[in-house]
């Protein structure tokens, strides 16, 4: 392989990694902080409500402990939902 070649795929790879900035900033911003806050102000009592699934995209940007905090406050919050759904009926 040419040297030219080479440094076409280090450019490609580069302006890949670029492109999706955008993306990796609405993520950490929206779907790490603003969204999951919003969704821990209130839980809900329908243990099935959308604010108690996992946000795959929030997990892409925390790291290994945030994560188990995350899945824990998870739990804990569908363990909560279950007891209030279970007493509504």
């Amino acid at each position: 392989m040419k040297w030219q070649e080479k440094v076409r795929i280090v450019l490609y790879v580069w302006w890949l990694d670029i492109k999706s900035i955008p993306g990796k900033i609405k993520r950490r911003i929206w779907n790490k902080h603003i969204l999951l806050r919003w969704h821990k102000l209130y839980i809900r009592k329908d243990e099935f409500h959308h604010s108690l699934n996992i946000d795959g995209a929030a997990m892409l940007e925390m790291n290994e402990q945030e994560r188990e905090r995350y899945l824990a406050d998870i739990v804990r919050r569908r363990e909560i939902a279950h007891q209030r759904d279970l007493t509504k009926c």
